[in-house]
């Protein structure tokens, strides 16, 4: 989808914010922010380190806006932005200071987070068989095996979680995000899905409901 088609922010928009329009700035900040907020907080497991990767983010993309050429999604655009902000900042930093934190990026109706909503999706009905654990909802109990299991996945898995559900991008958003080919994306995201699936029933196993001490 172009910039066209955005119900919300069109090409005018973007236009306009490029020529220094205060208005279309401060509208392409409030649809886009608090997703990009929402992603880097559980990336990086910091709220302070993610409000200024933020600000740093749009920083760039006011700076930038007027070479944003209209050939793919203005998230994927901004996402991306985004991505390279946070990577910069752990190279710079170090892997081992960068950890990940499950409890941020709430919703502003105060049902939780949209990572600790998916988490419970995850665990439901585990290990009953289902093949996808993104698509039910379980006991609060449960939530920090996930979290644990989460974060031994790869860096790149992940990514793509993250990416498909706290910023909510179609697999295509996020390959265009990723500069990746969608099968590649594809791949990446089911792969991690039934790791995370593997990962939670082995857990189960060695850990039976019914044992007693």
């Amino acid at each position: 989808m172009s910039a066209q088609s955005d119900p919300q922010c069109t090409r005018r928009t973007f236009d306009l914010a490029a020529a220094g329009d205060a208005v279309a700035w401060r509208q392409i900040v409030a649809q886009y922010s608090p997703r990009v907020f929402a992603l880097l907080v559980k990336q990086c497991g910091d709220r302070e380190l993610a409000e200024e990767l933020t600000q740093a983010a749009f920083v760039q993309i006011v700076t930038s806006i007027g070479r944003y050429d209209d050939q793919g999604r203005f998230d994927a655009y901004v996402f991306r932005i985004a991505m390279n902000k946070l990577r910069d900042e752990m190279r710079r930093r170090g892997r081992q200071a960068m950890t990940m934190d499950m409890t941020g990026a709430r919703q502003d109706d105060g049902g939780g987070s949209v990572w600790e909503q998916t988490q419970h999706r995850i665990i439901d009905r585990h290990p009953t068989g289902s093949t996808d654990p993104f698509e039910h909802a379980s006991r609060s109990e449960q939530v920090e095996l996930v979290r644990s299991a989460i974060t031994k996945l790869p860096d790149a898995d992940q990514e793509v979680l993250h990416l498909r559900h706290i910023a909510g991008l179609s697999f295509v958003q996020i390959a265009d995000t990723l500069d990746q080919p969608v099968g590649t994306v594809l791949a990446r995201g089911h792969r991690a899905l039934k790791k995370l699936r593997t990962m939670l029933e082995s857990e189960a196993e060695e850990s039976p409901s019914g044992a007693c001490d």
